[in-house]
């Protein structure tokens, strides 16, 4: 390992990524570095970042350290620029000088220090890390009401381990006042707490106020040591039944299987909680029975989105013909459509209209009205589809239709360019590729005219430049 302090560059260039090796030498080239001192095998510092204040850098063997930038890695470029300066200015070692001082020495040498604004901020985290934290979470609050605080969140997660139970669980319910997601933080800050002899009420109390997956978790894990505290305290229900689908998980991860399953049951008021039992049941291996409570949850719901993993689970293993009726009914789709027509045969007519109803999407409409050859409802439907809706009507209908498709491809592209903007012009040259797997020179034919009509479209000759060669060297798609 190469020495550290470091001598020179090369003892700490190797094991920095090169773009903050980079950074990090133009910081030190720049005069960041307002501050470098050692003690011991530890560089320590102050270097200016983009905030305001500067930022608080420690560096030990190994490039292990912190710094109170927001960077999530370790060296960051502050740490880089810190290590330059030292190499090059070769601060003295501080460690032999405290050393000899005499306890009264040393303490008229703190009280001075203390009246210096950035000393005395070391000196209170280091003589008084709790109350200087807490004090931070107190600042932190004040920066999510102003809508901040990332960078004050980040500060306060590496100051973690210098901190007891009381303070970790101040840093916890700030975060979830936070103005942004704040799961990263609150992994970190878990990690530290289940270190700490964590308490599972206040664990509980944080998920059912913010139910994240990484306070699930964190209880869970703690319950699996405390199973009968745990359960005693997820007695009882709460308006989202998170107190319930935590009694269950808990109970299967104790082995309790059937007790976990009763608890499912109690519990079925919604479709989420219909999806957990049937979930934790085919897991089981106990398909008949997820597959009578995924029915239940159709029958009671209907066309509830939510449904669809238990209407695809009842249509791959039973595929009854109210199995494919539902699931056409929350999402409708030629394979349920078709599954319908030939597992009810005659009777198929009397629904025919009322399933037809249902489909909103043109190109759905299309594929139909083509395996049905009615002409007549395909004519319909081309005359009164949206223009919106062309360019996916259009690419239905380029086997059996093309020249149908060619018209809808043109006239999506036309109103694409009327549009005005790059976006819409490469969706447009999109669109004339399209058009020329079918027919490629209506497709240049098409680019040149829309190019001589707006000449001064520096955009749109750049994305239908393509079809300005003599022979273009195929059709252009996506």
């Amino acid at each position: 390992m190469p020495p550290f302090p470091p001598r020179e560059e090369r003892d700490f260039a190797s094991l920095v990524p090169q773009e903050v090796l980079r950074r990090g030498l133009a910081y030190y080239q720049e005069g960041r570095v307002l501050r470098v001192f050692r003690v011991g095998e530890k560089v320590l510092g102050l270097v200016q970042g983009s905030a305001e204040a500067p930022y608080r850098v420690e560096v030990g063997p190994g490039l292990w350290g912190r710094c109170s930038c927001p960077y999530p890695e370790f060296p960051c470029k502050h740490a880089v620029a810190l290590l330059y300066a030292y190499v090059e200015e070769k601060a003295p070692d501080l460690a032999p000088l405290i050393e000899a001082l005499t306890p009264e020495e040393a303490r008229g040498l703190l009280k001075k220090l203390a009246l210096l604004p950035e000393v005395g901020l070391y000196l209170a985290e280091a003589l008084a890390p709790e109350k200087a934290f807490l004090e931070g979470v107190k600042d932190l609050r004040r920066a999510f009401r102003l809508g901040g605080g990332q960078e004050e969140a980040r500060a306060l997660s590496l100051r973690l381990d210098r901190v007891g139970r009381k303070e970790v669980e101040a840093y916890l319910e700030a975060l979830l006042e936070a103005p942004f997601d704040p799961e990263p933080y609150l992994r970190i800050a878990l990690e530290r707490y289940l270190a700490l002899t964590p308490r599972l009420s206040f664990l509980l109390n944080l998920y059912l106020r913010h139910p994240s997956e990484a306070l699930r978790e964190a209880f869970l894990q703690v319950a699996g040591e405390r199973g009968e505290e745990a359960l005693h305290l997820l007695r009882g229900g709460n308006g989202l039944g998170l107190k319930r689908a935590l009694r269950a998980e808990l109970l299967f991860r104790l082995g309790r299987v059937e007790e976990g399953l009763s608890a499912l049951r109690e519990g079925l008021e919604g479709v989420e909680d219909y999806l957990l039992l049937v979930e934790r049941l085919m897991a089981l291996g106990r398909v008949e029975e997820a597959l009578r409570y995924a029915e239940e949850a159709r029958d009671w719901f209907g066309k509830d989105p939510r449904l669809l993993p238990l209407l695809d689970l009842l249509v791959a293993h039973r595929g009854n013909p109210e199995d494919h009726r539902a699931r056409f009914g929350v999402r409708p789709n030629l394979e349920d459509y078709l599954a319908l027509k030939s597992k009810l045969g005659r009777e198929f007519y009397r629904e025919r209209k009322a399933l037809l109803r249902q489909v909103r999407d043109p190109a759905l409409l299309a594929r139909i009205y083509l395996l049905e050859e009615d002409w007549k409802a395909l004519d319909r439907l081309l005359r009164n589809t949206p223009p919106e809706a062309y360019p996916a009507l259009a690419e239905v209908l380029e086997e059996k239709l093309p020249e149908e498709a060619k018209r809808l491809y043109l006239e999506a592209a036309r109103r694409e360019v009327e549009k005005g903007t790059r976006k819409a012009y490469r969706e447009a040259a999109r669109l004339l590729g399209r058009l020329s797997r079918l027919d490629p020179k209506a497709a240049r034919e098409a680019a040149l005219a829309l190019l001589q009509a707006y000449p001064r479209r520096r955009a749109l000759k750049e994305e239908l430049g393509f079809w300005l060669s003599e022979k273009p060297h195929g059709p252009m798609t996506e």
